[in-house]
């Protein structure tokens, strides 16, 4: 039994010894995987994630502050200021201050103080919570009293527009946060999977939340020093930073218009003082805060969390607006600099900033600022006067369709002939003309749209000579054919398609009889333009005018790219549709509706195309440049806005015959000194016929043109009824140049429902010849019309169509 027992016991050891090997064996197995797995956790913490976690105690451990770039200046051709940026100050409150998170913080340290860290320790989370109550209401007080109140004061605020401002704020940042933490979540799951460490992020403040935010623009240096001491009595509260703000000088400018050459109705010895309102504002443009799409293209906080310093800033960034403040946004723009500053050394690093780029314009705003100067009203040209409707034989007044006194929109444009920059485009009313209108008046007059590049009007007989080049160009009519006018183009239909001196219904039966080009161009015969109209046939009439520009962009300059909502239907959803604005192109008309091609052929649409009316529209622009082609007696050159570097501009010569060029010169020219020219003279109440371009020392080559407008609402009696009248656009386009016969400037003038072409935007064509003549633009060689400037510029950088781009100016 002894012995039985013995090696019982002996083999339970052994057993015993065996269990505890594997239990150990276990324990060292888990001890392995438990040491493995800290170990890949600090691998990971020290090597995957450590730049993380490094950008995570630098943002807390590094105080950054950004330096701000100036943007470019804008100049006139000259060398003139148009826009600028000076040197201010803005005051910015913490994110901390805003959201109550600094009086809060405040009041804790506050309260613990008052406690003490033992007696802390022993409070219970709510009691800890009520003590901090206790406290924080006298540091919100002592906020409002000695921050809050000065920020009202000094920007002239009240508390609910302040609120207002502060609650905006934080709607924005808040929404910034949310997409800032959605955004890191995924990042990290895109990196570690299902290990993604996102519990943390939740705590984590989004940077716009450690940002100052500005409250106050543009404060002078003494408001700014005052807030710099707030800044130093409440840190983490108050900064002041220097910024940029952007003056155009000409955006309020005095001008003198002497009329001792006006028409003798509105003639006077004594000039009209006047204060001009955003004088060149469509072109130069304005600033603006960036939106969420702006953000969205170029952010400053870029997807990997980095900082792309010329990027924007919802609440902090300006961007351009419309004009060339905004197509030239990339060269104007600078690009910021920032301080870096480390709080545990006090070692500072600095990446300074980048100004943005000047940029010179082809504009003289010294002729922009006559030329707006004549279509203001009180001038008395840019209105309805009773020598424009006439009288009737018996010396009675008549009466328009417009009362006598009724002031008239318009534009201007002049182009250089030989280098096709645009010397002045005016636009009335100016975009500073609307911000003192009511909404209604806004929405009847358009001051936002530049109508010397937007405004599409019908041509009117302003395109009967380039109809002429085309005809010749397609062999339709030949060097001295004449047509027969008779009053009216169809032989058996004198009720339509007639000539504008052939009106049975009013006793007017004159016709102009045989005609050749520069004839019926001088007189503007009706009868000689369908004729043409209808042997060309509306394709390759239309071809034509398309190479004389029409239903195409100019891309002078001016032209980007929008985003517009458009109106849903029904249940649909509402979508986004990019438009270009800023320059038109006017339409030409559909030639498979109308032409030979079509089911039907429309000779009466076909017919009006060659009087320049129908389905056919254009801009000032475009009729300035189209005349600026015949100058160069065909040849195109594509205008602009930006004065362009040393070189030869691309030109395209359209071929025309050379006795057709020579046919528009001489009839335009008739047109305005030949007294039977439609844009000769107009009669006064006494029959005095009084001459409208009686311009010493240059020679004139123009075109009258009365177009179809609309139909217009207008209370006439006052009574608060509007009624529906039908009113023509005035036209005005030539070309002009000095007593050497060399044309070195095209003009168009419009006057929206002015009536006559000739009385109305002839005298204002007259007065822009004596301003360009003033200025030096029609004299010979070398004056201030060709490409050369008048000012040396060091070229830095192009846009476009290679704009000139000059250094900065010291």
């Amino acid at each position: 039994m002894a012995g039985i027992a013995s090696g019982h016991s002996a083999g339970t050891g052994k057993r015993t010894l065996a269990s505890s090997s594997r239990r150990a064996a276990w324990l060292i197995a888990l001890a392995a995987t438990t040491l493995a797995l800290l170990f890949l956790q600090l691998a990971r913490l020290s090597v995957a994630e450590y730049s993380e976690h490094v950008k995570n105690v630098e943002r807390f451990m590094v105080e950054s502050r950004w330096l701000p770039a100036s943007r470019g200046t804008i100049r006139d051709r000259d060398g003139a200021i148009l826009a600028q940026d000076q040197t201010s100050w803005a005051v910015s409150l913490q994110y901390d201050a805003i959201d109550g998170s600094w009086a809060r913080a405040k009041a804790r340290r506050a309260a613990l103080e008052a406690v003490g860290r033992d007696g802390w320790r022993e409070l219970s989370p709510d009691a800890r919570d009520a003590e901090i109550d206790r406290h924080e209401e006298a540091f919100a007080q002592v906020l409002d009293d000695r921050v809050l109140a000065p920020i009202m004061a000094a920007g002239g605020i009240s508390r609910a527009e302040l609120e207002a401002r502060l609650g905006a704020i934080m709607t924005r940042v808040e929404k910034q946060a949310t997409s800032y933490r959605e955004n890191r979540k995924d990042a990290l799951r895109r990196k570690y999977g299902g290990d993604a460490p996102i519990g943390v992020i939740e705590k984590e403040r989004a940077p716009s939340q450690l940002d100052a935010h500005v409250v106050l623009e543009n404060v002078g240096p003494e408001v700014a020093f005052a807030f710099q001491q707030l800044a130093v009595e409440f840190p983490g509260a108050v900064t002041v930073e220097p910024s940029m703000r952007r003056i155009r000088p000409f955006d309020r400018t005095q001008a003198t218009v002497e009329r001792n050459n006006f028409p003798t109705p509105v003639r006077s010895s004594r000039g009209v003082d006047l204060t001009l309102e955003g004088v060149a504002d469509h072109i130069v443009g304005y600033m603006r805060g960036v939106y969420a799409e702006d953000v969205a293209a170029r952010p400053f906080r870029t997807a990997d969390g980095g900082e792309d310093l010329k990027g924007y800033r919802e609440g902090h960034d300006q961007i351009g607006s419309r004009g060339v403040e905004r197509t030239a946004e990339s060269v104007l723009r600078g690009t910021r600099g920032k301080l870096m500053t480390d709080l545990d050394s006090g070692d500072e690093q600095r990446i300074e900033s980048n100004p943005g780029l000047d940029i010179v314009l082809t504009i003289d705003i010294g002729l922009q600022t006559k030329l707006h100067a004549l279509l203001m009203p009180e001038v008395g040209l840019a209105r309805i006067e009773q020598y424009q409707i006439g009288w009737d034989k018996d010396g009675n007044p008549k009466q328009g369709p417009l009362p006598v006194g009724t002031d008239l929109k318009g534009a201007i444009v002049v182009i250089a002939v030989e280098t096709g920059e645009i010397l002045a485009a005016v636009s009335s009313p100016t975009l500073a003309d609307g911000r003192a209108m009511s909404k209604d008046d806004r929405a009847r007059e358009l001051p936002s749209m530049f109508r010397a590049f937007e405004g599409v009007y019908p041509p009117g007989s302003i395109l009967k000579p380039l109809v002429l080049c085309a005809a010749a160009s397609e062999g339709v009519i030949g060097h001295g054919d004449q047509i027969e006018c008779k009053g009216h183009f169809f032989p058996d239909r004198d009720d339509m398609l007639r000539c504008h001196v052939f009106r049975p219904t009013e006793g007017r039966t004159a016709t102009h009889g045989p005609l050749d080009g520069p004839g019926a161009i001088a007189r503007s015969c009706n009868i000689f333009f369908y004729t043409l109209a209808d042997r060309l046939g509306v394709d390759r009439l239309v071809g034509w005018l398309t190479k004389f520009g029409l239903g195409a962009r100019p891309d002078a300059g001016l032209a980007y790219e929008r985003q517009e909502q458009m109106p849903a239907d029904g249940n649909a959803q509402a979508q986004l549709r990019t438009i270009v604005v800023g320059e038109a192109g006017g339409s030409v008309p559909d030639v498979t509706g109308i032409g030979v091609n079509a089911p039907k052929r429309d000779r009466v649409s076909e017919a009006l195309l060659g009087i320049g009316q129908g389905s056919l529209t254009w801009t000032p622009l475009q009729a300035a440049q189209a005349y600026a082609t015949l100058a160069r007696r065909g040849v195109v050159v594509a205008p602009t806005i930006f004065k362009l570097m040393v070189g030869e501009r691309p030109s395209v010569d359209l071929h025309i015959p050379r006795w057709a060029i020579d046919d528009c010169f001489e009839g335009l020219h008739q047109s305005v000194s030949a007294s039977y020219g439609s844009g000769h003279h107009f009669t006064l109440h006494d029959g005095t016929r009084e001459q409208i371009f009686d311009v010493p020392g240059v020679r004139i080559w123009g075109k009258t043109g009365t177009a179809t407008a609309p139909p217009l609402k207008v209370d006439l009696d006052g009574d608060g009824t509007e009624e529906r009248v039908q009113t023509d656009h005035a036209w005005w386009v030539g070309f002009v140049g000095g007593e050497d016969g060399v044309p070195r400037c095209a003009i168009s003038v419009i006057l929206e429902n002015g009536g006559s072409g000739g009385k109305v935007a002839g005298p204002i064509a007259a007065e822009a010849i004596r301003a360009l003549a003033e200025r030096g633009y029609l004299r010979g060689s070398g004056d201030r019309s060709g490409n050369r400037s008048t000012k040396p510029r060091v070229v830095r950088r192009s846009l476009g169509r290679r704009p000139m781009v000059s250094g900065r100016v010291s």
